[in-house]
């Protein structure tokens, strides 16, 4: 459900910039190739916060500290010291803490929120004990569905610049550790324009797949499961193992999740 709450106005003041990102990392000349990172908030689903091996949020080797998740909130409760909030959304769902002043003369300020109503949290990661979790920094309902669109497109549209951000960071260490790097990707790519996926090297069974995603237009991709359906039983493991081949090599790339697929520039 919606709520007319218009306390999350001032959210805006998270996202002080447009670019999620800082500068690049440079080659040699005194510039540094550290890790670049992502800057201000990230908008995720919380599969990706899920699959995060560590304590620390990286979208393609860049890490990132404050994340924003929008979902249902599934239900709460208020103790002495903290606020825990469950939240899902259609990836899956995790725990937002929200930490108490130990004062007991004053009022927790939570925010006004009641169990089924669309929420947005800006939180950091807290992984303990194997257990993901957010650290809330703040929580307000959502008034509109077009909020929770607007969400989905910017998580889509987050993962895509980190992954050309990522790209971009490799290509520029390798670079500056090899200086005829440059001349050879340069030289690898005159000939890739108009090849057909044959051409490139694919095998039958990725090429079928290669042509199930191509016509796939919603903004999430296809799903791994229609793919999957599309083949015998006996086939799931050699056409997941397909998937990841075309994601590896750069003709697909994930959106929302690591189950969901567009390809990156039809043939």
């Amino acid at each position: 459900m919606m709520r007319g709450d218009t306390s999350n106005t001032t959210a805006d003041n998270f996202f002080d910039t447009p670019n999620h990102f800082d500068s690049p990392a440079q080659g040699k000349n005194g510039k540094s190739l550290g890790a670049r990172r992502l800057q201000n908030t990230v908008p995720v689903c919380i599969r990706q916060i899920l699959d995060q091996p560590g304590e620390e949020f990286k979208l393609f080797g860049m890490s990132a500290q404050i994340l924003c998740v929008v979902g249902i909130l599934k239900e709460f409760e208020v103790q002495a010291t903290k606020a825990t909030y469950e939240i899902e959304d259609h990836t899956g769902n995790i725990s937002a803490i929200w930490w108490l002043e130990n004062d007991a003369n004053s009022t927790p300020n939570l925010p006004a929120v009641k169990e089924g109503c669309y929420v947005k949290v800006f939180g950091s990661l807290k992984n303990r004990d194997g257990m993901k979790s957010l650290m809330v920094l703040r929580m307000f309902p959502l008034d509109t569905i077009n909020e929770i669109t607007t969400h989905l497109l910017e998580v889509i549209g987050a993962r895509l610049e980190a992954e050309v951000g990522g790209k971009a960071n490799t290509l520029a260490r390798i670079n500056a550790n090899n200086p005829g790097a440059e001349l050879a990707n340069s030289m690898a790519f005159i000939n890739d324009v108009d090849m057909l996926p044959k051409a490139v090297g694919l095998t039958a069974l990725q090429t079928k797949i290669f042509n199930i995603i191509i016509p796939v237009t919603a903004a999430q991709g296809i799903s791994r499961d229609a793919v999957l359906m599309k083949f015998p039983p006996n086939q799931h493991r050699d056409v997941n193992d397909a998937l990841d081949f075309l994601v590896n090599e750069g003709h697909a790339y994930s959106t929302v999740d690591n189950d969901h697929f567009k390809i990156t520039d039809p043939m």
